[in-house]
């Protein structure tokens, strides 16, 4: 009988607890839910952002090209186009800096370790690449923007080549769905190869004082980069060999 008892009781406790978890997890699904970034929610970023710039490549630009391939380093490393954002170069890029190797709008190419992907509100995959796959030190934002003639108002040779970087993102990271107000981090960060635009994001140069620029939450650390300079859009993104 003692044992029949315990044995009832263990197993109304448990139901009792799977219960209060099963009301958690519905709980949590639904503030999920209401703070969720919807479809309806996400529009093209503005021409204080330079958006024209972002969503484009120079005229004449052939978007398959290889592009030069640059050390990740040097572009972590690659000084300023400008101190801040003006309305002069919001819809035109920026001229090459004196002593500089490369310039806005040159299509590069680098390498790294992708260690996560975010679906933001305008639209673009934020992408972050390391060239460790352990570091929190320090990041470059590579972007791809959606293959939408909305959101790629003036370059519609690059709305098929956005899709296909969007397709890559979803079926070879093996994301179960679209990044949409997420952050997702790699587990394994995978070691890629990235060509596209160089670009200056100008409108957040004045977070990099103290060394520092805005980066995602992975892990409970930030993962932050310290240049501006991004690959925007992304033409091209695919596997590497990882480097011994």
């Amino acid at each position: 009988m003692a044992m029949n008892s315990f044995s009832h009781e263990t197993r109304a406790r448990f139901m009792s607890h799977s219960i209060t978890i099963q009301k958690l997890a519905r709980l949590f699904l639904f503030f999920l839910l209401c703070f969720a970034v919807r479809p309806a929610d996400v529009k093209p970023g503005s021409v204080k952002g330079r958006w024209p710039i972002k969503t484009s490549l120079p005229e004449g630009t052939d978007v398959t090209q290889t592009g030069t391939l640059v050390a990740l380093s040097d572009l972590l490393a690659l000084p300023p186009a400008a101190d801040s954002m003006t309305e002069q170069f919001e819809t035109v890029r920026y001229p090459k800096t004196a002593g500089a190797n490369y310039a806005e709008g040159q299509i590069v190419r680098t390498r790294g370790y992708l260690r996560l992907v975010a679906g933001e509100n305008d639209g673009d995959y934020h992408i972050q690449i390391s060239e460790t796959p352990d570091t929190f030190d320090n990041s470059l934002v590579v972007e791809v923007p959606k293959d939408d003639p909305v959101f790629i108002a003036n370059a519609p040779d690059l709305i098929p080549v956005a899709k296909s970087v969007r397709a890559w993102v979803i079926t070879s990271l093996k994301l179960t769905r679209d990044p949409l107000g997420l952050t997702i981090p790699m587990r394994n960060p995978p070691y890629v190869e990235v060509t596209g635009q160089l670009f200056f994001d100008a409108a957040h140069e004045a977070d990099t004082k103290g060394g520092k620029y805005r980066g995602k939450d992975i892990n409970g650390k930030q993962l932050p980069s310290k240049t501006v300079w991004e690959i925007h859009p992304i033409t091209r993104i695919a596997f590497a060999p990882v480097p011994k």
